[in-house]
C-alpha cells in the first residue's frame, strides 16, 4: 500500500499530537484519580445525550464515550470548564463539576463496554472506499496524511493523544470536523489545517467509515 512521500514519520506525528492537539491528556495539570463507582452517580445526568452507558445517541450527535481513556475524557470536562471548549450544554456542566467529580464521572466511562449504538448512516460503497482510503494512506493531492497516523489503525485511538473514533457516531464526527474547519471548536496544530483540506464529500465518507467500523472495534 502507498504511503505519502509528504507525511512525517507516524512516532514524530504522534509526539506531535501529544504536544499540540487539544484533545490530549497535557491540558489538565496533575489531575486527581477518578473513582468509577462516584463517577456512575454524576454519570446519571449524561444519560440523555450520551446513553446510559456511554454508547452514544448516534440520532442526536450524542458522541460515543465508553471506553474512552479518563485520562482523555477528564481534559475534555477540564477543557469545558475553563472555556476551552464551548458548548451551551457540556459547558454549564462542566463549569459545575469540580476536578475531583470530573475525574470520577470520566473513570465511569472509561470503565464501560456498552454495545454499538445503531449507525446514524447508511453509506454508499463509495463513501467507505473513500473512507477508507483517508484513514488507511490519506490523499497526495490534497496533502492529506492519514488518519491512522494519529488516531491508531483503523481509527482504535492512542492512549493519552488521540480518542478513538471508530464506531463513534457518523454525526458526531461530521459535526466536530466542520467546527474545526469554521473554526468553532480549538484545533490545535493539526485538526484545524485537516478540516480545511476536508470537502463535504469527504467529510461524510470518513464518518460514515468510521461509525461503521464500531462492530470491528477494538
Amino acid at each position: 500500500m502507498k504511503t505519502l512521500a509528504l507525511s512525517r514519520p507516524i512516532a514524530a506525528l504522534r509526539l506531535l499530537a501529544l504536544l499540540a492537539l487539544p484533545c490530549t491528556v497535557l491540558a489538565a495539570e496533575n489531575p486527581p484519580s477518578g473513582d468509577a463507582a462516584r463517577g456512575a452517580t454524576i454519570a446519571a445526568t449524561c444519560q440523555g445525550c450520551h446513553g446510559a452507558h456511554g454508547e452514544g445517541v448516534p440520532a442526536t450527535g450524542g458522541p460515543r464515550l465508553a471506553g474512552q481513556t479518563a485520562e482523555y475524557l477528564a481534559t475534555q470536562l477540564h477543557n469545558y470548564s475553563d472555556g476551552r471548549r464551548t458548548n451551551p450544554i457540556m459547558s454549564a456542566i462542566a463549569k459545575g463539576l469540580d476536578a475531583q467529580k470530573q475525574a470520577d464521572v470520566a473513570a465511569f466511562f472509561a470503565a464501560q463496554s456498552a454495545p454499538y449504538a445503531a449507525r446514524s448512516v447508511q453509506p454508499t460503497p463509495e463513501q467507505l472506499a473513500r473512507g477508507r482510503l483517508l484513514t488507511r494512506v490519506g490523499d497526495e493531492s490534497k496533502q492529506l496524511q492519514a488518519c491512522a497516523n494519529c488516531h491508531g489503525p483503523d481509527g482504535s485511538g492512542e492512549p493519552y493523544a488521540t480518542p478513538y473514533l471508530a464506531g463513534q457516531s457518523a454525526v458526531y464526527i461530521a459535526s466536530a470536523i466542520r467546527e474545526w474547519k469554521t473554526g468553532a471548536r480549538p484545533s490545535g496544530a493539526l485538526m484545524g489545517p485537516v478540516a480545511q483540506r476536508l470537502d463535504d464529500q469527504d467529510i461524510a465518507a470518513l464518518s460514515a467509515y468510521f461509525e461503521s467500523l464500531g462492530d470491528n472495534a477494538h
